[in-house]
């Protein structure tokens, strides 16, 4: 009765000082922007349209000969508003997010693990996105080919702008740098320094996807993981299935409880919930603001399936072609079933149920994007595994795992290497498999009996012992079966088992053996009363006023970020109002690649084949506008195809080689001409390559197109 009355004494106090310290922040926070924008900005204004201020804003005033200073300080005006209403929206959010009712029915606790494996998810996410792609190929492009994006201005303005334009030529370097990226990735995935490196890798991953936008347009792919690795920057998520977790217990530091959950990893759990529920919604409410209900509709529906489908891409499904003869009423069940799993998502942020049906039902709509779109967009498939718990899984699976193939270690209780070492691997055994016993304080003489073999406390001091099913292995044979047991460790077992393995493996172990009281002096760091299996020393739950309030004001301010941007429309790397595919369609148009190959044959050509950066996601549709665009952009065109016909050139034998590549333009009236089997006309064709007499010749005329 008495924990109550505390515990409800502790909630009216939180209630009373959160909401006193929150109406303080808004107040004076707001007041201050009014300030702000009022008092100092308008100055900064005069000063860039005089060209008087420093360089980065005196550029972002251009137009001085057409518009006078007081449009610009009229434009501040209405953005100062927007900002005012941002504002009062951040902190009405904030007041109810941070509410202890709103986390106790739609956050709930975690434990260490939960935010762990989310880390280690998201960075083996972007590991993939970055090893699967060739950055250091966009140095062979001209550097006019790129394009402005977003917060990438800063590299190129900043002081260091001339040094990092350099780097994009330099062919190893972008190499260099893409093998720096994977590392780094790669630590954040096994969780080491993770203070350190995931902010870090955080950085990285901005700048490897904004080079690779630079050179191919705004996609929305990769952009997800990156938002919910930023997030990751501010949680503990080293807490949990990390090395720096296994460091410490080694060492018998203090760590969190892997059993016990807390506020705070809740919070960091809900929050990159957040950032991918919110993005679906986005792009689902984008679609609707952008063409309302037409975007529903049969006719678009089946010009956006049609138009992706005949885009020259890597992957080759022309399913939503056999669907023309369909009636109206499947593109539009499909159209709806797309929209409302977007715009419907965030609901995964209220509702339990909506968390087990949803994720499961926008994949299925995924996979259902590769088979009539041929667009695979791999990241937000993997990420929404982020919704699900697998604990329950692991713990049936290792329950059924003891029952069968029950694993015993015995180990020297009174070795502190020995325990610090157990403690590492009971911390790794997933499945919790391995049973860990001090030999010290068995009777072996009953315990051989019941197990069926023989062992001497003799034997047991010279080397550990793993039983199984009735059998014993000692020493290095006993390591082996234990990284069998743990599945992290299962990449070492094929190596564990190379011929010869066993004798350097027996010498190892042989030598850590002989030393292994030697190798620790047991301090206060390792009391002997500790079990092997047990964390060295708990620290409490991370359930802090001040860390739960931080993560709710964390959450809100999201929530309007990512608001303000789909409010506005904008597009501003690596920030976006997903407005992926959102017009509606009322004709398709779509291109064809040719190749000229220098034996005169000429067949269809994959862009994929020739730079590998070019070989995802139809990075090269920008080079199709180029191709059909002012005399600049035709020029460029043309420098470009060159390029890319010397990159493919490289790669075949000179029997093989290309000497053009051709851009088709086609448009079809699907509405009209629904059964057409060219799927419409040829619009314009462009020729460039390594042939200069045909490079720059464009025919807007009919054509035939070879097959």
């Amino acid at each position: 009765m008495r924990n109550q009355i505390e515990l409800h004494e502790e909630s009216i106090a939180f209630g009373l000082g959160r909401t006193q310290l929150l109406l303080i922040l808004s107040l004076a926070s707001l007041a201050l922007w009014m300030g702000f924008a009022k008092l100092a900005v308008p100055p900064m204004i005069e000063s860039a349209y005089r060209g008087e201020s420093f360089r980065l804003l005196n550029e972002t005033i251009k137009e001085q000969a057409q518009y006078p200073v007081e449009h610009y300080l009229e434009k501040w005006d209405r953005n100062a508003a927007r900002v005012l209403v941002a504002g009062l929206a951040f902190w009405i959010m904030t007041f109810l997010i941070t509410s202890r009712a709103f986390f106790r029915k739609f956050v709930g606790e975690a434990t260490p693990g939960t935010l762990g494996a989310i880390r280690m998810w998201t960075c083996a996410i972007l590991l993939i996105i970055t090893v699967w792609d060739d950055l250091g190929s966009l140095a062979l492009l001209p550097p006019e080919y790129r394009m402005d994006m977003g917060l990438m201005r800063v590299f190129h303005e900043g002081p260091f702008g001339s040094v990092f334009n350099a780097f994009l030529t330099n062919e190893t370097a972008m190499r260099l740098f893409q093998r720096v990226t994977e590392l780094v990735l790669i630590l954040g995935v096994i969780g080491w320094q993770t203070r350190i490196i995931i902010p870090l890798a955080t950085l990285l991953a901005f700048v490897f996807n904004g080079i690779l936008r630079e050179y191919s347009g705004f996609w929305h792919q990769g952009l997800i993981p990156i938002y919910v690795l930023a997030v990751l920057c501010f949680t503990p998520c080293g807490d949990g299935w990390s090395l720096d977790r296994l460091r410490k217990l080694y060492r018998g530091e203090a760590v969190p409880d892997s059993a016990t959950t807390s506020a705070v990893y809740g919070w960091g759990r809900y929050i990159c919930w957040s950032v991918i529920a919110l993005a679906y919604s986005a792009a689902g409410l984008s679609k609707l603001r952008t063409s309302g209900l037409e975007w529903m509709s049969a006719s678009s529906f089946r010009g956006m399936l049609y138009e992706q489908t005949l885009y020259p891409r890597g992957s080759n499904f022309s399913l939503a072609l056999h669907l023309v003869s369909a009636p109206d009423i499947v593109f539009v069940l499909l159209a709806i079933a797309a929209i409302c799993g977007e715009v419907f998502f965030v609901a995964v942020l209220f509702s339990r149920r909506a968390r087990l049906i949803l994720p499961a039902t926008v994949f299925l709509m995924h996979v259902g994007i590769i088979l009539l779109q041929n667009i695979v967009f791999f990241d937000f498939m993997l990420i929404l595994l982020i919704y699900y718990d697998f604990s329950v899984v692991t713990k049936k699976l290792g329950e059924w795992l003891r029952n069968r193939k029950p694993v015993q270690v015995l180990y020297d209780g009174l070795c502190p290497f020995c325990r610090r070492t157990v403690r590492v691997l009971a911390a790794m055994d997933l499945f919790r498999r391995l049973e860990f016993l001090d030999f010290r304080a068995l009777n072996l003489a009953e315990y051989g009996k019941k197990h069926g073999v023989t062992l001497t406390a003799e034997a047991l001091d010279n080397e550990m012992y793993v039983l199984s099913r009735g059998k014993s292995y000692r020493g290095f044979e006993g390591y082996r079966l234990i990284a069998l047991s743990i599945p992290a460790l299962w990449l070492l077992v094929p190596f564990l088992f190379l011929p010869g393995m066993a004798t350097i493996g027996n010498w190892v172990y042989g030598q850590i053996a002989r030393n292994r009281l030697a190798l620790v002096k047991c301090e206060s760091d390792c009391p002997i009363e500790i079990p092997a299996t047990q964390n060295s020393r708990q620290v409490p739950a991370r359930n802090t006023t001040r860390a739960v309030l931080a993560y709710g004001i964390g959450t809100a301010a999201l929530i309007t970020w990512m608001g303000t941007f789909w409010v506005f429309a904008l597009e501003y790397y690596p920030f976006t109002d997903m407005h992926m595919f959102s017009t509606a369609k009322k004709s398709v148009i779509y291109y064809k690649v040719l190749g000229h190959w220098k034996s005169g044959q000429v067949r269809s050509f994959r862009l994929e084949d020739t730079l590998g950066a070019m070989a995802i996601n139809s990075r090269y549709e920008p080079l199709f506008d180029l191709c059909f665009g002012n005399p600049n952009e035709v020029s460029l065109c043309k420098r470009t195809l060159a390029i890319l016909t010397s990159a493919y050139n490289r790669k075949v034998p000179p029997n093989e080689a290309l000497s053009d590549i051709e851009i088709q333009r086609w448009t079809w009236d699907y509405i009209a001409s629904p059964n057409d089997p060219a799927y419409g006309n040829l619009d314009a064709s462009f020729v460039g390559g390594l042939s200069t007499a045909e490079s720059s010749k464009v025919d807007n005329g009919p054509a035939t197109v070879p097959n």
